[in-house]
């Protein structure tokens, strides 16, 4: 199976499409977000005072004729532990801020599909009224949420935990489907990895999609727009690194991981 066109990061279509997603600035997860960032910015702030704090402990020190090495260890002893902190704080907002992103590649992909196979409401042309009285199925709207929730996940796979986790719910991915995909991008030598990442993904409790059409749909088929306005919704559950889950965790895995739900919201006009 080929890759369709402009369906990679770098596509034009899905770059506009997230910059007019309102859940792409103002993220349903912002709280976990924005708190992170928050608890960053905050140590970054006491690591540059600290500097400040260890020159007058040191006049002081050299007042009572203590030895630099020891002021220098203690200087040491308290600025380790808080910058280790602030790059582990660091690296999980980094993780939250990539799976934002997938989430909205998801929706956008999903669709990208939804805009294939449902039906219009209204026929755009001659040829697509008998094509329904005729009963020529050119579309298929039952076919069409099935397909989106494929797409979805399958572009879920590169953010999924590489790790074996038991599963919740389902979990049975076309492997026919991820072995072209494989292949297509030349990564067939990582296929145990993919496996074990398409398997969290198509885990029914992990991913939700919908998909529907847009609000503008109507006016857009009585204009006889050759597309149909569509939107797509996807929720996913991302696991949080263990130090992090306590603090901003949405929920708790049966097996004890905690995770964080990243929603996204994309209409293709």
């Amino acid at each position: 199976m080929e890759m369709q066109p402009g369906s990679s990061f770098l596509a034009g279509e899905f770059w506009g499409s997230v910059l007019r997603s309102e859940t792409f600035w103002v993220p349903q997860d912002h709280g976990a977000l924005l708190g992170t960032l928050a608890l960053a910015l905050a140590l970054l702030t006491t690591m540059l005072l600290l500097p400040r704090l260890s020159r007058h402990r040191r006049r002081i020190s050299e007042l009572h004729r203590d030895p630099v090495g020891s002021v220098t260890m203690l200087d040491f002893v308290m600025v380790a532990p808080l910058f280790v902190f602030f790059m582990f704080v660091v690296f999980q907002f980094a993780i939250l801020a990539k799976n934002h992103l997938f989430t909205h590649y998801a929706a956008y992909m999903a669709a990208r599909s939804a805009r294939v196979y449902l039906c219009p409401q209204i026929p755009l042309s001659t040829g697509a009224f008998l094509d329904v009285q005729l009963d020529v199925k050119v579309c298929d709207s039952d076919a069409a949420a099935q397909k989106a929730d494929t797409a979805a996940r399958i572009a879920l796979i590169p953010a999924a935990p590489y790790k074996t986790l038991p599963c919740q719910s389902g979990c049975q991915a076309p492997e026919a489907v991820l072995r072209n995909v494989a292949e297509a991008a030349g990564v067939s030598k990582r296929w145990g990895a993919i496996q074990r990442q398409a398997r969290y993904t198509f885990d029914k409790q992990n991913v939700t999609v919908t998909i529907g059409f847009a609000p503008m749909a109507t006016y857009a088929a009585a204009k006889r727009i050759p597309h149909m306005p569509v939107k797509a919704t996807v929720a996913v559950r991302f696991l949080l690194l263990d130090y992090a889950g306590w603090v901003m965790a949405d929920g708790k895995r049966k097996d004890g991981r905690y995770y964080t739900v990243s929603r996204a919201e994309v209409t293709l006009l």
